[in-house]
Parts: C-alpha cells; structure tokens; sequence
C-alpha cells in the first residue's frame, strides 16, 4: 500500500489542501469566540441607588425591609404636656452621642423642671444630624421625633453637622483625622449635605428642624499637617493663615447655600438659618487665658481670632460658641469675656446665638494613670493587636474622673448652677436669652467620663443630672 505522505497530497492536490486548511482554521475560530463570548444580558442591570452625602440616614444594625413587604409605620411620639411658663433656654442639655436614644435617656430629657415646678423638655438641645434616627428604645421612637415634641413646648432645637466639611479634595478615605469629625471637599459639597439632611428628615416626618450649625471647631479639628494629598496653607492651630481659611470657607458655604435655597426642590428650605460655629477656646495653666481665643507670642497674648473671621459672622449674623471651666471657676472662665468688642456688640444688639457645649474642661477629668508608662505601653500593644497575653493589652485602672466626683473642692452640679443662673454672659447684655447645652446627655465614645446617663439599656443616670434637671430656671 502506498504510504500517506502530506508532501505528496500538497503536490497532487494543491488547491483542495488549501480549501480544507482554510475551513479547519475557520472551524476553530468559531468555536474559540463561541467559548470567549459573554453571557447575554436578558434584562438592563438595575439602576444605582442614590447615596447621602449625608452620613448615615439608618443605623448600621437596621436590617432593610423584603421588596414584597409593606413598611411598618413610625411608632407614634407621646406628646409631652405644654407647660404653663415659657422654657428658659440656659437650661439646656447636649442630647446623646454615638446613635442612641435609650429608655432612660428619653425619660432623663423629658424630666426638666421649670419656673414653674412643671416637668418636661430642657429649654435647649443641641444633637448631631447623624443621631437623628437612634431609636434603640423600647418603642423605636426616634430621636428626632422627641426633639420635635420638645420644640412645640418651646424647647430651642439646634442640629450640628456631622461630619463638617473642610476645604480640600478626596483625602478622607486616605488620612482620617480624628475619626470622622471633618470630610474634605467644597462649600458646595457642605450645602449639600445640609440639603440632603433637610430633604431626608422632611421625606420621614413632614417637618424639618430650621437651627443648623454646619461645623463644629475648626480651629481644632481641620487638621494642622498634610492630610492625603493636601497641601495645606497654615502650619498648626495658631497659624493665622488658618483662620484666613476658615472665614473664606464659610462665607462661601453660606453663599453657595443660598444659592441652593434659589432652587425650587428647596423651597421648603428657606426658613433655615445658620450658625457660625463656634471655636476651640484655650486651655492651659494661665488663668487668664483658659477660656480665651488668643495668638501667643510664647505665652503672652497678641491677638484674638475672632477677629479674623468677623468678616463670615457679621455675614451670619448668628453664633455659636463653647464654653468649658475648670472646677470652681464657672464664673471666672467666661468665654464671652474675651469676645472682641465687635462680637459683644452683636450679641447685645441681637444676634442669635448658642453656647453648643458647656462643662469642666476634659483635661481637669483625666487622672495621673491615663498617661503614665503602663498605659502608654498598653495602648502600644493595642495598636499592634496583641490579645495573646492579657497584661499587655488591657489596663484596669481608672483613667478619669466624672462630674459626679469632687475636684479641687468643686462640685460640678454647683458649678452648672452658677454658670447657667447668669454669669456665662459675662458682661454680655443681650435682648433675649442665649441658649446653652450642657456637655452631655450620653455617648457610647470617649466622653462617658463627662455624661449625665451611662451608656445602655439600663444605665444610671448620674447625681449631677438629676439635680440640673430638676433645677427651676
């Protein structure tokens, strides 16, 4: 038999090699995009859900409800009685922190004494946009619902932004600064957030609350180094560069909110008023600086920053401050008594004004083991995750004191006394009372050293929360 030979059939038959060589090749291209093709999409993929810029607008726990399910209506918010005399807004309290609204805290607020003898809301409550929706009560009443309850008595109600926005790009998922205090992006981006938290809170209930502060102590919490991709302009805290900053930035969020106003989704919008939020007084050994807004020149006095953002407040026209004491000295450290005469003046002929938080300074609460060598290398292990060996990573010592305690003789409840009958004014003499919130209903953060009612379910309201809210102011 004659051997097959491909060299042979190529020489005899040229062009029928060629046509199967071709046809074999075709073949396996066909097969190979048969296997590389994608599936075939049989319906469009859904569209994207708008995300707030707003953080959150639901607790991180809430389980959202089946698409086939029918939303459970709101629990209904028990109106609190009207009183008979017209709330004093000094008697104030900063609502909780840390998204919680427990049983206990609900019934602490309900339970202010006024000139009357009457009980139920403070006459100010200063809470954070991102808290409105804590509900974790035994009727999942929200925050916001009872806050609205305590306006229809009179209660003056002010909402913090949360987090503030700080000039700069899209470094806040790179280089954080003190959790999530400040976000970088544009006064547009600020006034949009306040747009979004309004339009959230009126799709929920009907009603928005009109007392916005759209930061909260920038001086101190917009960060001093680079932050990202940041180059920032000012070097630290009492650069005066940051405080050019700051007065240019929120000019431009109160212009660019405007702006927003003129847009007729925000029509329903047009009764909010801003606050220029407040600053971060001074703090140290100088007893005459503690409560102050200074520069320094070593530790002399050598200017007031307020008064390079006087531009921005007399454009707001409405102000917010702080104001911490150190035990003993409610009267003493007065923060309104380093106010420039300018800003005096406009408080005593009318502008609106807060005192957001009020209370003894942090640093008076911290005992001598917060910062001794034990905790310091306990906090280095935690930061490495150590949990193998106990000792290194956990420290049992108390590390603060709390408002219930004495300190150098003071009593915090007397103190609060003092502060909200009057002399937080100074010599301020403003045609209508200027609100304080007392620093703090709750927090489940760093801050539970200083609150009026432990964190959970079931905790303790503390001795000098019971006595300020049963004060008769």
């Amino acid at each position: 038999m004659k051997r097959f030979s491909p060299q042979n059939f190529w020489r005899t038959h040229p062009l029928l090699t060629l046509a199967t060589t071709l046809l074999v090749l075709g073949l396996g291209l066909t097969g190979i995009l048969l296997l590389l093709r994608p599936e075939v999409e049989t319906a469009p993929p859904p569209a994207p859900t708008a995300v707030s810029q707003v953080l959150p607008t639901l607790p991180p726990t809430q389980t959202p409800l089946p698409p086939t399910a029918t939303p459970v209506p709101p629990s209904p918010t028990p109106t609190i009685p009207f009183r008979t005399v017209k709330l004093n807004p000094a008697h104030g309290i900063h609502a909780p922190i840390g998204f919680q609204w427990t049983d206990q805290q609900r019934a602490t607020l309900a339970s202010f004494t006024d000139a009357a003898g009457e009980q139920g809301a403070p006459g100010t409550v200063l809470a954070l946009s991102t808290d409105m929706q804590a509900d974790n009560n035994i009727k999942n009443v929200r925050m916001e619902q009872d806050l609205y309850q305590y306006q229809r008595q009179g209660s003056q109600i002010y909402i913090r932004l949360y987090p503030q926005r700080f000039p700069g790009g899209f470094s806040e998922p790179l280089a954080s600064y003190n959790g999530r205090n400040t976000i970088s992006g544009t006064p547009q981006d600020a006034a949009e957030d306040i747009f979004n938290f309004l339009s959230e809170q009126q799709k929920r209930n009907g009603w928005h609350f009109t007392r916005l502060v759209p930061g909260n102590e920038p001086d101190l919490e917009w960060p001093d180094n680079l932050y990202g991709q940041n180059l920032l302009p000012w070097t630290s805290r009492g650069d005066p560069a940051k405080y050019v900053a700051i007065n240019t930035f929120f000019i431009q969020v109160y212009r660019a909110w405007q702006q927003r106003l003129a847009q007729p989704d925000a029509a329903l919008f047009r009764d909010v008023q801003l606050y220029f939020p407040p600053l971060a007084q001074d703090a140290g050994d100088n007893l005459d600086t503690y409560a102050g807004f200074y520069y320094y020149d070593g530790t002399k006095p050598v200017g007031n920053r307020y008064d390079r953002l006087r531009e921005a407040i007399e454009l707001y026209k409405r102000v917010a401050w702080h104001n911490y004491f150190q035990p003993g000295r409610a009267c003493q450290d007065v923060a309104a008594n380093a106010f420039p005469d300018w800003l005096k003046q406009g408080l005593n002929d009318g502008w609106p004004a807060v005192v957001g938080e009020a209370g003894w300074g942090p640093d008076k609460l911290a005992l001598p083991t917060q910062n001794d060598s034990h905790a310091i290398i306990t906090r280095f292990w935690q930061l490495l995750g150590v949990k193998w060996e106990r000792k290194l990573y956990v420290d049992d010592r108390p590390q603060w004191l709390s408002y219930d305690d004495t300190v150098n003789g003071a009593r915090f409840e007397d103190d609060i006394a003092k502060f909200t009958g009057g002399c937080y004014l100074g010599g301020l003499k403003p045609p209508q009372p200027i609100g304080i919130s007392v620093w703090l209903a709750g927090s489940e953060g760093n801050f539970i050293q200083a609150v009026g009612v432990e964190p959970g379910p079931t905790g303790a309201v503390r001795r000098w929360m019971q006595f300020y809210a049963s004060l008769r102011l």
